[in-house]
Parts: C-alpha cells; structure tokens; sequence
C-alpha cells in the first residue's frame, strides 16, 4: 500500500487530487456547478449574473445566494434582498470566512448598487480588458470585501461571466498573512513540513520565489493532465493547495470534503427554510457520481472525524479510488461493507 503522506508521493497526490477537484466541479461551495446551474436555471443574463457574483461574494454560500436571488432576481431589487436578510438573519447561513461581514450585508450593498450603477457587470467587463492587475484593484473596490473574499469573489465572477474575467495572473505569494494558506500548501507537496508554518516563515527562509517557482511548475502540469478542462488555473489550484494542506491537520479537509459540506447545507436550510431546493440536488445528482453524493450513500458518515483523520492516520487516499484504483483503501472498503452504521445527520 503506497503511503501518500510521504514527501516522496506528495506532488503526484496533489495533482491527481487536482483532476479529481476539476473533474468533479468539488470546489469550495460546489460554485463551478451551483453557479452556473442557478443563472441557467433561472435565464439571468450578464448583469443578474454580475449580482449572483455580488451575492456570493458576500455569503460564500450558494444556498443562501439563491434565496436571497428567489427574494430579489435583479439588482435593481437589491432592497428587497436586503429586507429577506435583515427578516432572517438568524436563519441565514454565511460561510465560516464572511461570519463578521454578515452583519454588514444591507450597508455593503447599498453602496454596491451605487458603485454599480445601472450594468454592474460592466465594472468586471472593463476591468478584465484591463488584464488582471484592474480586475484585482476592482475586485477590492469592493464595500467590504477584504484580500481573501475579494480573491473568491473574482472566481465568482469568472464563474458567471466568462472570459470577461481573467484567471488570476500571479499567486501573490509576497501577501505575507494573505496568501498564508495556499503557500504553505504549496509548501507541503514540495516536500516541506510547512503545514503550521506562520504567516512570515517563508520569508524568512527565503523560499517564497522557490515556492512560486515550484506553483507555476504544477500548474504547467496540471494544464498536460488536464488538457481540455476549462477550469484549470491560478484560482482553482489555489483552493486545491489550500484544501490540500488541511489534510495534514486533524479534523479538517478531505477530497470531495466540499461536497458534504453543501449536502449538510442544503439539509440545514431545509430545516429553516423548507423544501426549496430541488435545483440544488438536481445539480449535485446531474454533476457527481453516487458515490460521491452523501444523499445517496447512506453507509458514508459523512463530515465527520472518522473520515477526517484517516489520511493523516493511515497515508491512505480516501474518496479518490474509482478514478485511481492504486488509491485503494479501508475507508472506501468501510463504508461499501457497512462498518461506520448508517450515517445520522444533525438536527436543526
């Protein structure tokens, strides 16, 4: 049994992690196929599409985003949006990374749809003209988008508008506490024992050229392996290396972690706010395979330490085997046998 954990196997466990990731839209939020299914289900055009990206942005979470685009489908309508937050605020779900800014939705976007104006995806159409550099001083013009959500705010964008937004031009490696978590994971498949490393070790070892170096390297990699997927780039990679990383602390990421996570969101604003997303599962039934769709995997237990840990307990692979049957292992073996139970979901 190949021990993945080793700095040997790492490079080569990241990328076809990597594939796994973009073969299966398993981003962060699922928003490479919740997006794009939510504005075609719902015909928006460029600029609801623009307010999708504005939503997001500020919730990080598209089950949320589609209910507050249900309460206001253009931009134009943005108060209603911000009434249906204000009435449920308790209720609403914002990601872990946008809890402080949640309170600040309704003053954020009414600055926004002034900033805006009439074409709000005309601001990112004519910053993307510009190359990256403008679309990144835009994407921080933004009322209350700081480095991290500004970054996933412009993969929304190019998510919904296409080529209109350019994929990231650098790594950004020299943004000592921004760019903390993907450098370090970049970090960890290069071999370094980097995963707790403070913010400005790198520096100080002077290995952050190295580092963007060794960055731009596996993505010309993962450009040959994944010769015809779209999504391939700076934007994608960066959250692959940054969930990567947290396979090497206990308790926290796994591949295909993020499509649990949204499974437990979906279930969760379901307890809240009824049976309203049908879309939601038909996307994730449409975009991922049985196995990888907790719905349908009863013997899976799902986000939970046991499938947390076992990476980083045993060097074994989990959730990946189907793809590359020499990932092999006893998680997958588990759960098609039985041995976790059926799983028990929280109560809301």
């Amino acid at each position: 049994m190949i021990d993945w954990r080793l700095p040997e196997n790492r490079r080569e466990a990241f990328q076809r992690f990597y594939s796994f990731h973009l073969k299966y839209q398993s981003h962060p939020g699922l928003v490479y196929s919740f997006l794009p299914g939510i504005a075609e289900a719902y015909e928006l055009d460029e600029d609801q599409r623009a307010w999708l990206a504005w939503l997001n942005g500020n919730t990080q979470n598209p089950v949320m985003s589609m209910l507050l685009l249900d309460a206001a489908p253009t931009h134009k309508d943005w108060e209603c949006a911000v009434e249906f937050w204000n009435t449920n605020f308790k209720l609403m779900d914002f990601d872990t990374d946008r809890r402080h800014q949640k309170s600040k939705f309704g003053e954020a976007t009414a600055k926004w749809a002034e900033m805006v104006g009439p074409h709000p995806a005309l601001g990112w159409q004519k910053a993307g003209i510009m190359g990256w550099e403008d679309t990144w001083k835009y994407a921080n013009s933004q009322p209350y988008m700081g480095r991290l959500s500004a970054w996933s705010m412009t993969e929304y964008a190019r998510i919904l508008l296409g080529d209109d937004v350019p994929d990231a031009g650098s790594w950004m490696f020299n943004d000592v506490s921004g760019s903390r978590s993907h450098r370090n994971g970049t970090a960890v498949v290069a071999g370094y024992d980097a995963t707790f490393w403070e913010a400005e070790v790198p520096k100080v070892l002077g290995i952050v050229e190295e580092l963007e170096a060794f960055a731009d390297d596996l993505l010309r990699e993962a450009i040959e392996r994944n010769p015809s997927n779209p999504d391939v780039g700076r934007l994608t990679m960066e959250s692959a290396l940054c969930t990567y990383k947290s396979w090497h602390k206990p308790n926290r990421r796994y591949p295909n972690v993020y499509s649990d996570m949204a499974y437990l969101r979906i279930k969760k604003a379901e307890a809240r706010f009824g049976k309203r997303f049908d879309l939601l599962w038909q996307i994730r039934f449409d975009t991922l395979p049985e196995h990888l769709r907790l719905e349908h995997m009863p013997n899976d237990p799902g986000l939970t330490a046991v499938k947390q840990n076992h990476y980083l307990e045993t060097g074994e692979v989990i959730m990946m085997n189907r793809d590359f049957p020499d990932m092999e292992n006893s998680f997958n073996y588990n759960v098609d046998f039985g041995v976790y139970g059926t799983r028990k979901d929280p109560k809301w």
